[in-house]
């Protein structure tokens, strides 16, 4: 019984732990991210403050959210990286139950006797506790909290997944609709082409033209149909890489897609501080690390000191069952055991140091996916600028061009100039629209890449159902991390749950 109500009261009075106070490294990086080409697109769009930096403001497109809701409910990758992050709740649950002590029922009957004496029978019940060690230093405790933080750093890992998934389909829904409206605009070009050549070849029949203009005429055309059979190729690539990232091979029920130049992602209004870097996924996954390694130092720590275990068993016995479990059949026993390290060859302070080293790792590596991040982030916002530009100026020239070829073709037929200008006209009008098209998909992948270095911003209670939002910190733990969700995902609980 005594062993039994220690271990209790030793659940009810933790241990002290030996860990180092954790205290956040401050970021090796500016206040703020260098200003870049924040505004709207082409058309105005309104702009966003960077708290409202959500999957809306990066894919207003209709289409394209209902096949990132797709691929966030079907996709096979991010399924496999859900349950890797259940394998790593198991393992903190296992570490976890490191803290509790076990016990054991038993019952048993016992005959015994001889040729020449007369048979004995005798019944036991006895409740065990097996070895049982006191966590009077923390050393379980924190050995729990670190592999706590390990989970919550795989479900950071996870939301950097989703974050990457959704970049992904965003990239191939671009590259399929880049695809499509090219494979259009060259449709268009081949069936002018068509209506250029008929029309030499009755100025031929009336003598009006010659062979060259034909030939020239006839190439042209030759040169579109090439055109065409190559974007539909690309178009069905980017439609095979979309549904394979959707699950969804047959999609249905999808709004119908919009023209690349009707759709545009909300800009970025003011200055975006470098604080909202540290809600990006990968940052809170090395923080997690960061903490875990300070858990290791204390259980490194905790080492060096005395270690108490507990084995006791609480239980009857009697040679009749009707008296098993009268007061005079009870019976128990109790047995502490202290161990203190004298020599251990220098093990207890190697692993120590090799805690405080992996802490100071973990330091560097949290510095960097900061330093990554800002990186990342600048590199986007810097492009923006000129993305826009060559935006502007190709959207500028195609308009150009479009009033060169009426030009050329008024000349040709006024008799002032050669077939072969209306020619050169026509494939600088086709080049051009090619080009802007080419803009426009690089001015919408520049927001997919925003969207990933300014880590995302995807609403937990918008997600499909059957997919949690990433893991939140215990209860008791008073600092927020920006961007972190309000509430924990249920599921694991937190170690200081049983304090």
């Amino acid at each position: 019984m005594a062993a039994l109500l220690l271990a209790a009261a030793s659940l009810l009075l933790p241990g002290c732990s030996l860990a180092p106070d954790y205290i956040r490294p401050a970021a090796p990086v500016p206040s703020s991210l260098p200003p870049g080409d924040a505004g709207g697109g082409e058309d105005g769009a309104p702009a966003a403050g960077a708290a409202g930096l959500g999957l809306g403001v990066f894919y207003p497109e209709p289409r394209l959210r209902a096949l990132v809701a797709a691929a966030l409910a079907g996709n096979r990758d991010l399924r496999i990286s859900y349950l890797t992050l259940l394998e790593a709740r198991a393992q903190s649950d296992l570490a976890r139950s490191e803290r509790f002590p076990g016990a054991e029922a038993m019952a048993s009957e016992t005959v015994s006797g001889g040729r020449r004496r007369r048979t004995a029978e005798s019944y036991s019940a006895e409740l065990s506790l097996p070895g049982f060690d006191l966590d009077l230093f923390g050393r379980l405790r924190d050995m729990d909290r670190a592999a706590y933080e390990e989970y919550l750093a795989s479900g950071e890992d996870w939301r950097a997944f989703r974050i990457a998934l959704v970049s992904q389909v965003a990239e191939s829904y671009l590259a399929w609709r880049l695809a499509a409206q090219k494979e259009t605009a060259s449709e268009r070009a081949l069936s002018s082409y068509r209506d250029s050549l008929a029309f030499i070849e009755r100025r031929i029949v009336a003598g009006q033209a010659d062979l060259l203009e034909l030939e020239q005429a006839r190439g042209q055309t030759e040169f579109a149909e090439a055109r065409v059979a190559a974007m539909r190729a690309d178009k069905a690539v980017a439609l095979n890489s979309l549904n394979l990232l959707t699950g969804d091979l047959s999609p249905a029920g999808l709004p119908e897609p919009l023209d690349l130049s009707a759709w545009e992602p909300a800009g970025l209004a003011g200055e975006i501080p470098s604080s909202v870097l540290l809600a990006r996924p990968d940052v809170l996954a090395a923080e997690h690390m960061l903490r875990a390694s300070h858990y290791d130092i204390g259980a490194a720590r905790a080492a060096f000191f005395p270690s108490i275990s507990l084995t006791g068993v609480l239980g009857f016995m009697s040679a009749e069952l009707s008296e098993l479990f009268t007061p005079p059949s009870n019976r128990w026993n109790f047995t502490p055991a202290v161990s203190l390290p004298l020599f251990a060859g220098g093990r207890n302070r190697a692993n120590l140091d090799l805690a405080e080293i992996r802490r100071d790792k973990a330091v560097a590596s949290y510095e960097k996916a900061i330093q990554a991040a800002f990186r990342e982030a600048a590199d986007a916002l810097a492009a923006r600028a000129g993305i826009r530009g060559r935006l502007d100026a190709s959207r500028r020239y195609l308009a150009t061009q479009r009033r060169v070829l009426r030009l050329a073709e008024n000349r040709y037929l006024g008799g002032a100039s050669s077939y072969l200008e209306v020619l050169d006209a026509q494939r600088a009008v086709f080049e051009a629209e090619m080009d802007y098209l080419d803009a426009r998909r690089a001015w919408l992948s520049n927001s997919v890449s925003l969207y990933a270095a300014l880590g995302g911003g995807l609403d937990p209670a918008g997600l499909p159902g059957g997919i949690p939002a990433a893991p939140g910190r215990p209860p008791g733990d008073e600092r927020k991390t920006p961007g972190e969700p309000a509430e924990r995902r249920p599921g694991i609980p937190p170690p200081e749950a049983a304090d």
